[in-house]
């Protein structure tokens, strides 16, 4: 064998070693591009894992942006699914934690987000000058701890619950979304007049909806919103920003052909958030003559004034109902919550549901309280609000079940159980080892609850 067949050999040899050895390589002898895969467990910590979706065009040879994702329950595939359209056309990888949920404490918190961006970073192919966060309710709350903390993040879309911003510069973009029946809202709204009024560049979206991920349209344009952003510092298809502002276009033409206050204050929304994504970057000289149009008429003035009236509104009434739990009697609770209950439609109708979600929200938080403390009797007071603001809620029912289990109802607490589970409660691992729930377990109808659980 000659020299230079020699080289040749060793240089196979070592180069094999290194593909055998790399991460990235062997991930990808067994994932796949352009599909949603789950469970993937962490190396350091096996009992923490991620889902996560590559790009139809995947290759370890490029480095690809990257939007971790935290819903509130750990569910880390909802988040994943959700973008994975936009995903692949605008070439992200997507990855969607299954260990951060609510409850958490920051400690525990900062270890999971530490494993799972070691973990992912370790086997995929990340460039680490694009990497974006997006949560929803406690998980956009946690994006936001991490995107304060650390560096080199990128931008930040937070469905549904925000941060206090502090006097140092963001080094990120900031997307709020809210839905229009979110108890949320008035927090998002309120977050984006602040920084709004300082200078600090961000957007605020709205969608029809209740407190849940937003839809689809909603969440993609958040993400191309980001994608024409980091047009300013990274090279990027231009064709992006010129199909978001044809898009915008035609939405805003539609909307004013409907010559409805709400339509035509959806359409000066939509103009200004896109005014403002593509100013320096395309030709925005036509939004800019659609938004003063826009903004002196009268409908739209109007409706846009009793906006502002009613957030007030619901802000006051947010700080009666918070100095009211405790102090005020069942039968208070009771005729506020029918008064909120009669008004239905129209911006109205979103801001008594907001309230009625709040009043929920806060319930939820005292009854867990409670339960700690055992404190029986505070445990019935929220839970009775509870249940009237929010009959449909399984954890109201649940809550309920757990009352009467303690209580000596055991045939309502199983009745009550029921209802949870008729209403969407699914954890039934939490229903077999709570320990309030243990003088049900020899109840007739308990076990047909969760046998085939």
């Amino acid at each position: 064998m000659n020299w230079s067949s020699i080289y040749l050999f060793l240089f196979i040899v070592m180069f094999s070693c290194k593909q055998i050895d790399n991460p990235k390589v062997q991930f990808m002898k067994w994932a796949k591009a352009g599909a949603i895969i789950d469970n993937i467990q962490c190396k350091s910590d096996p009992n923490q894992s991620y889902c996560i979706y590559l790009p139809s065009n995947y290759e370890i040879s490029n480095k690809y942006p990257v939007i971790y994702a935290f819903d509130p329950h750990g569910k880390g595939r909802i988040p994943v699914a959700l973008m994975k359209s936009i995903a692949e056309k605008l070439g992200y990888i997507i990855i969607g934690s299954n260990s951060s949920k609510n409850g958490l404490g920051t400690k525990e918190i900062n270890s999971i987000v530490n494993c799972l961006f070691t973990d992912t970073k370790l086997k995929l192919a990340i460039d680490p000058n694009r990497v974006y966060l997006v949560g929803f309710s406690g998980g956009a709350r946690v994006a936001c701890m991490i995107a304060q903390g650390a560096t080199g993040i990128k931008g930040v879309v937070a469905c549904s619950a925000g941060f206090q911003p502090n006097k140092n510069p963001m080094g990120f973009q900031f997307i709020g979304i809210a839905g229009t029946q979110d108890m949320n809202y008035l927090e998002m709204r309120r977050l984006n007049n602040s920084m709004d009024s300082v200078g600090i560049q961000n957007q605020f979206m709205v969608f029809n909806g209740k407190h849940k991920w937003p839809d689809e349209p909603t969440i993609s344009e958040a993400l191309t919103m980001l994608e024409i952003h980091a047009m300013q510092n990274f090279p990027s298809n231009k064709e992006i920003a010129d199909d978001y502002l044809s898009i915008n276009i035609k939405r805003i033409q539609t909307l004013k052909e409907t010559n409805f206050p709400d339509s035509l204050v959806l359409a000066y929304n939509i103009a200004k958030r896109t005014f403002q994504t593509l100013n320096g970057i395309g030709n925005t000289e036509s939004l800019k003559t659609t938004i003063d149009e826009l903004s002196q008429m009268p409908l739209v003035q109007k409706c846009l004034n009793e906006q502002t009236s009613l957030e007030l509104y619901e802000y006051q009434k947010q700080n009666e109902f918070a100095s009211s739990f405790g102090s005020k009697p069942e039968t208070w609770w009771n005729n506020k919550i029918k008064k909120l209950n009669i008004q239905k439609a129209g911006l109205k109708g979103n801001v008594s549901k907001r309230l009625l979600g709040y009043i929920s929200l806060n319930c939820y938080g005292y009854v867990n309280g409670a339960f700690r403390y055992q404190d029986w009797k505070a445990v019935k007071y929220f839970t009775s609000i509870y249940i009237q603001v929010d009959p449909e809620n399984p954890d109201s029912w649940y809550a309920l079940a757990c009352l009467q289990a303690n209580t000596g109802q055991l045939v309502d607490a199983i009745e009550s159980l029921r209802n949870s589970i008729k209403f969407g409660f699914s954890d039934f691992a939490r229903i077999k080892s709570d320990p309030l729930l243990i003088n049900v377990r020899g109840m007739e109808g308990y076990g047909e609850l969760v046998k085939t659980k």
